[in-house]
């Protein structure tokens, strides 16, 4: 049976980003209780991983005042079947990390970093593990926001084929991880985003350069584009009213910038 790595996070009295080997999976409220099962099975690598959290704010004592919800910051590593899910409380734990400060423990300095490494046996090498560094000079950013662009405008123009045409490798490389051909991969999103734009009834954010944070990870390898109140910079309103969006991680392979996850 094929199976998905994925990550058991329960968080509570901490604004935290998770990250595995450097890429941003997830971020959490410094006032309300968060948990959530994303896999990572792209981010794995062969050999020496990583998995860290940053904690950038602390709720106050008072603040946390549910018995059946304490303070807690618990981030788990997990393996389970592919397509299924594994009942609440069902997990079996690879390994993970707990921070749990004492109540008279001083107060740490922030942002705080917490990380713990594992080995994992021989795998495949992803396309953003040997992606050219990149620095956010001038020129960079500019060839980014023109890509960017890019992507927006396949999406306004209702160009679904050619907005797909350009996460190639995206699908190549998650399709074998989650059970699928990169065929029935794109086939399955296209699927998606033509009942987003039913009847030509949804709609797609403006893309505004100066609303656009790029988020480099990744040791510089791979770009994060987001806004700067923490949304992906590609999103929308569906026709059914719903919101949407399409998160997106960038590389420079071969001279060129590619959508890789």
């Amino acid at each position: 049976m094929s199976t998905v790595d994925y990550l058991n996070v329960s968080i509570h009295g901490y604004a935290c980003e998770v990250f595995v080997n450097r890429a941003p999976i997830l971020r959490t409220p410094v006032d309300a209780p968060y948990t959530a099962i994303p896999s990572v099975s792209e981010w794995l690598v062969s050999g020496d991983n990583e998995i860290a959290v940053r904690v950038d704010a602390i709720a106050p004592p008072g603040a946390i005042v549910d018995p059946l919800s304490p303070r807690r910051l618990i981030v788990q590593r997990c393996v389970g079947p592919l397509g299924e899910i594994v009942p609440a409380g069902e997990d079996v734990p690879i390994d993970g990390l707990t921070w749990a400060p004492l109540p008279d423990d001083p107060p740490p300095t922030l942002p705080l970093r917490i990380a713990y490494e594992f080995r994992l046996p021989r795998g495949p090498t992803w396309a953003w593990q040997t992606a050219t560094p990149m620095k956010l000079d001038a020129a960079t950013t500019a060839e980014l926001l023109m890509f960017l662009d890019a992507l927006h405008a396949d999406l306004s123009l209702g160009d679904i084929p050619g907005l797909l045409s350009r996460l190639r490798i995206k699908f190549a490389e998650l399709a074998p991880l989650y059970g699928m051909t990169p065929a029935a991969a794109r086939a399955g999103l296209q699927e998606q985003f033509t009942e987003l734009a039913k009847d030509n009834a949804w709609t797609v954010e403006p893309l505004r350069p100066d609303d656009i944070v790029l988020h480099l990870c990744c040791d510089g390898r791979v770009v994060e584009p987001r806004t700067r109140d923490d949304q992906p910079v590609l999103r929308g309103q569906a026709a059914d009213g719903n919101a949407w969006s399409l998160p997106v991680f960038i590389s420079r392979i071969d001279g060129m910038f590619e959508v890789v996850r």
